[in-house]
């Protein structure tokens, strides 16, 4: 028996950062986190169901993943789906992506976005957004962000279950339709420390990770204030602030590693001298710059006269869909 789906999820770019699990196994993070959804950045995901293999079974954009690639990256949720069903039926995954992986877009993050959605719908489970976005926490911790649109929260949770660790939508894509995302890719390279890797080394080691979680605690109602009532100034200034947070601890971190590079520093300088945008950095050195529609064009030429390879400018997503 075979049975099949496919979805597209979108990436997502977190405003408060994701940095540091309570729990390793269940991806549950020390701290809640809130990420925009962007439309121009997905990956496509199509899930077969077949009773004839023995194995799962994964690729990204036609490259197969090694077996304990399959099992870190989509193993997961494809193991809560089949305990779900009661079955030891395996999967073959086919995604392909719009924009390199590993080089802090969050491609993890959609792809296993894409991946729950699509399995869901092949083994008609019907589960709401929200129980799909605690599955996909458990595949990549940024995933659960991916299953919704506009501006998304993630709820820390306090229980050792989980139960209470999900995603909700805060307001939708067209909230505030003149913001958009300009993303500049400086690098494609795989990064040499995961954000797994990373952030367990900073849990562990950074001197700084209670003063951010102070610093997350005290602001982040105020973040979601600045949104909801479009207050340009504070919410971008808001922004640079988490992203320096993050990195202030990376960098902090035992033994050394970094994911900022000199282009990304220039970046940081001029957005903040230019006043009408802000940066914010994931784990990588890729700048995604917040600006309205109408500046949008000074940040990409600063950004091509700086030498990226590719600038994408994004719209917020309305959210993941399954294709028919």
């Amino acid at each position: 028996m075979k049975t099949e789906a496919e979805a597209i999820a979108p990436s997502n770019i977190a405003i408060v950062k994701y940095w540091g699990k309570r729990n390793r196994e269940l991806n549950l993070p020390l701290n809640p986190s809130l990420s925009i959804s962007l439309n121009e950045v997905w990956v496509r995901s199509r899930v077969i169901f077949d009773e004839s293999l023995r194995d799962d079974e994964v690729w990204i954009n036609n490259l197969k993943l090694e077996h304990r690639e399959v099992k870190d990256y989509a193993g997961r949720v494809l193991e809560v789906f089949r305990s779900m069903v009661g079955r030891r039926i395996f999967a073959k995954v086919e995604s392909m992506t719009n924009f390199p992986s590993s080089a802090g877009l969050a491609s993890s993050a959609a792809g296993i976005a894409s991946i729950t959605l699509a399995s869901n719908e092949a083994l008609g489970l019907n589960l709401n957004t929200k129980e799909l976005s605690k599955i996909a926490r458990i595949g990549s911790g940024s995933a659960c962000r991916s299953l919704f649109g506009g501006f998304v929260k993630w709820n820390a949770g306090v229980l050792d279950s989980g139960e209470d660790s999900f995603c909700e939508e805060i307001v939708p894509s067209n909230h505030w339709p003149e913001l958009v995302d300009v993303i500049a890719i400086f690098s494609e390279e795989k990064k040499k420390v995961s954000s797994r890797t990373g952030m367990e080394s900073s849990a562990l080691s950074s001197s700084l990770m209670k003063c951010r979680l102070d610093f997350i605690q005290r602001t982040f109602e105020e973040v979601v204030d600045a949104i909801r009532k479009k207050d340009q100034e504070r919410f971008f200034n808001l922004t640079m602030r988490h992203s320096n947070s993050m990195h202030a601890v990376i960098l902090d971190s035992w033994p050394p590693f970094f994911y900022l590079n000199d282009k990304s520093l220039q970046v940081m300088r001029w957005v903040y001298e230019y006043g009408k945008a802000a940066y914010t950095f994931d784990a990588g050195p890729n700048p995604h710059i917040l600006v309205l529609e109408n500046n949008a064009s000074d940040v990409v030429n600063f950004l091509q006269d700086l030498g990226a390879k590719k600038v994408i400018v994004s719209k917020i997503s309305d959210g993941p869909r399954v294709l028919k």
